[in-house]
């Protein structure tokens, strides 16, 4: 009998799935109506001050981050409101609910039944947004939901409903999410994004090959008891390959969810910037509800690999465009790939890692569930993880799934911090002997033994059998410093069929060159391909790479033929040298530099720990411009552990000298500006500041080298700006005396220079 009952829950999760999102075409029917006025529910005075403590409770509690917190409400048809007849017999109930200084509410239905022809809007005010129509394919069944957040203090909630049904609709509202941090304003004039400057668009060069990835990551609107929160989490495939909706998170999201607020977490797809410097985004692309499948059940990963698996309670729709991503259970180490996330809740973002990833813990309880990651700065940021990135997938190299983002200390202000992310390979089987703590039992159910499986995209039913497509392009890539290079990038066979041969069309600034590959490439299967050599004039340049004819025949599927790179072969006067000779504790070492547009143009580090540090010679290639140089230290003690170390750049040649590292104890980072002109390099500034005591009671003096008029923060631990001034002079004080004890962050910049130091108060 239980064999039985495995295999009809298994029947039962492996059916179809309908479509169920909101109808932006049908507006909510009292616009056509003259408006009157509505009874306003003002809510309780929201308790910042609580929040703000529970913030710091769930900080030192490991729990996810809130942005919202509930006020309990009892709002239903029956006792709040105004109902208004139409003249059909059809009939409109509208409640209007204000929370003062929220910068978004969220209405959390304990109860909601629409049905056939019921209609369920959320709005603000002047209607400058509008969630909804919500219909009955929206609520097949009576239980709880959630429309998402609605922008402002107030606003308005309209249920219509036929004059057949009459009496039918349940609506009940038990509580409303007050959102008091990490939501910009609808319309935004400044352009500010929740995240840290250093996070990179998906829109941006960073993702082009990682496009398909991209369309199956999602950010998750949880809702927990106490209040509401971000994480991210991605689409995945399974062995059927049938559009299952199954959805891959991190366990510790969940935290404090009950089985019934599951139904109320919202999942927003496509919520990404359309450029690269973008900072707006669709919010209205939205699957609502789901039900757990699986979990590690290990607090967050201290016993196990903090993984979730959910189903959602409808599949995106065709329209969405998503795909569904693929996972590799093999426990293979990686040597690059990224992290497509969330960070903050904000807007699409992604990270990317050039270095080995290394096994790990999170709790130390048992070894071997994670991967640890360090981050790559990159042509347009350094992009980390931050609180709402939990759960985000890490891809490897083959564009798998390999893990699941727990945590770890990077930021924006510590980009060379690493973040650790619970394995697959252990998600597999590991966490336990049931089927809902593996994910073998879903992703893996006739039990063929894959080791991996590559993404899919919608709709599903239909196996594309020949399907060749370009997955990256290695080189050439940014800046060359050579004028002669080899062109090189990876195949992939992305049908079922083996890929025996297939043709490559390639172009070098619109001149078309023809490459004809032969070879075995099992379904699934990457080989990567190196052309011969090309010599290039130095200037800006551009490669693509396509695929045709695939086993001689006709790819049937196009969408991932093509891809291109820009790139630029820099002059003589560009190739500069870095000498860096770093202390014992390489590992602590980073450096990079930005062009005027504060994009990271080439970057090193970290870098081995070894007795009394290592020397190395590190070539650079810059096209003429102005440009910051920073050398890094995380640790914040500068590179004064050992040896003799040191930095300098200059000319390939040793000339001319533009930046040399004067002081090794230099604390978290120290900054040169400088210009390469036609003529060679040249050094605008070098920044020389010093501060004692520290650590300190909390008084602190800062010496400058110069009198420079500077803006200088004091930054705690949580990213709050406690202090912010002015300062113009050699000398300014800091007193930290009201703070409490720990480490503090002391940010100082002007137009040629940023230094960030830590201040610790004992």
């Amino acid at each position: 009998m239980q064999k039985l009952l495995a295999i009809t829950a298994f029947l039962l999760v492996f059916t179809c799935f309908s479509s169920a999102q909101f109808d932006e075409t049908i507006q909510p029917k009292s616009f056509k109506l003259s408006d009157s006025e509505l009874p306003n529910i003002v809510l309780p005075e929201f308790a910042m001050t609580a929040a703000e403590q529970a913030d710091i409770t769930d900080v030192k509690n490991g729990e996810l981050p809130k942005f919202s917190r509930s006020i309990k409400t009892n709002i239903t048809l029956n006792n709040s409101g105004q109902w208004k007849q139409l003249v059909n017999g059809d009939r409109i109930w509208r409640v209007k609910i204000t929370s003062t200084n929220a910068l978004a509410l969220i209405p959390l239905f304990d109860k909601l039944y629409l049905p056939e022809g019921a209609l369920l809007h959320i709005y603000m005010p002047k209607h400058e947004e509008i969630l909804g129509a919500f219909t009955h394919s929206n609520t097949l069944e009576l239980r709880g939901f959630c429309t998402g957040l609605i922008h402002g203090e107030t606003c308005i909630i309209e249920y219509y409903e036929p004059a057949l049904q009459k009496g039918k609709g349940i609506l009940s509202i038990n509580e409303i999410g007050h959102a008091y941090r990490w939501v910009t304003p609808l319309k935004d004039a400044t352009g500010a994004s929740a995240s840290g400057s250093c996070e990179v668009n998906v829109a941006c060069t960073e993702a082009t090959n990682w496009a398909d990835q991209v369309r199956g990551v999602a950010r998750i609107l949880v809702i927990a008891n106490g209040g509401q929160g971000y994480c991210t989490g991605s689409l995945v495939n399974n062995v059927r390959q049938d559009c299952t909706p199954y959805f891959l998170s991190a366990q510790h999201c969940s935290e404090g969810t009950t089985t019934a607020q599951y139904a109320q977490w919202v999942f927003y797809f496509n919520y990404q910037a359309s450029t690269c410097t973008g900072t707006t985004g669709p919010q209205n692309k939205v699957v609502n509800g789901c039900t757990k499948v699986a979990d590690s059940n290990d607090n967050g990963g201290d016993g196990g690999s903090d993984f979730i698996l959910l189903l959602l309670n409808s599949s995106p729709p065709v329209s969405y465009n998503v795909y569904y991503n693929g996972w590799d259970n093999t426990g293979n180490v990686s040597n690059t790939g990224v992290c497509i996330h969330h960070p903050d809740g904000d807007m699409k973002k992604i990270s990317t890692y050039t270095q080995a990833v290394t096994s790990t813990s999170w709790g130390g309880n048992v070894q071997g569930t994670h991967w640890n990651v360090k981050w790559a700065a990159t042509a347009n940021g350094h992009g980390v993880t931050e609180p709402g990135s939990s759960g985000a997938p890490l891809f490897n190299s083959l564009g798998f799934i390999s893990g699941t983002l727990t945590g770890g200390n990077s930021f924006c202000n510590t980009p060379n911090s690493p973040d650790k992310f619970g394995k697959v390979s252990y998600d597999w089987l590991s966490n336990g002997s049931a089927n809902n703590r593996r994910l073998k039992p879903w992703l893996d159910p006739d039990n063929t033994g894959s080791i991996n499986l590559a993404g899919t995209n919608t709709p599903c039913g239909s196996t594309v059998q020949n399907d060749a497509g370009i997955q990256t392009i290695n080189a050439p890539d940014g800046n060359i410093c050579s004028s002669t290079f080899s062109p090189s990038f990876v195949l992939r066979n992305f049908g079922g069929n083996t890929l025996t041969s297939v043709t490559i069309n390639y172009q070098i600034d619109g001149n078309v060159y023809q490459y004809d590959w032969t070879g075995n490439l099992p379904a699934g299967g990457s080989v990567t391909i190196t052309l011969a050599s090309i010599t290039l004039a130095a200037g800006n340049h551009t490669f693509t790479a396509e695929t045709i004819f695939p086993n001689g025949g006709t790819d049937n599927n196009t969408a991932n033929d093509v891809k291109a790179n820009s790139f630029i072969i820099i002059p003589a006067n560009g190739i500069l040298n870095l000498y860096l000779k770093t202390d014992s504790y390489g590992s602590e070492t980073s450096w990079d530099i930005k062009n005027g547009s504060n994009s990271i143009v080439a970057s090193g580090g970290p870098y081995g720990d070894v007795t009394n540090g290592e020397t190395l010679n590190i070539p650079v290639c810059l096209a003429p411009g102005c440009y910051t140089f920073t050398i890094y230290d995380n640790f914040g003690d500068g590179m004064s552990d050992g040896g003799s170390a040191g930095m300098q750049l200059t000319g390939n040649g040793g000339n001319p000298v533009y930046a040399t590292l004067t002081n090794i104890d230099f604390g978290n980072e120290e900054s040169h500006v400088f210009c390469i002109t036609g003529t060679g390099v040249e050094e605008i500034k070098t920044v020389v500041i010093k501060i004692v005591p520290n650590p300190s009671t909390g008084i602190f003096n800062v010496q400058f080298a110069d009198a420079d008029e500077r803006t200088v923060r004091v930054i705690d631990a949580l990213g709050r700006i406690i202090s912010e001034q002015k300062a113009n002079g050699k000398s300014l004080s800091i007193n930290l005396s009201n703070e409490g004890k720990g480490v503090y962050l002391l940010e100082m910049q002007n137009n040629n220079e940023k230094v960030i130091r830590k201040l610790v108060v004992q």
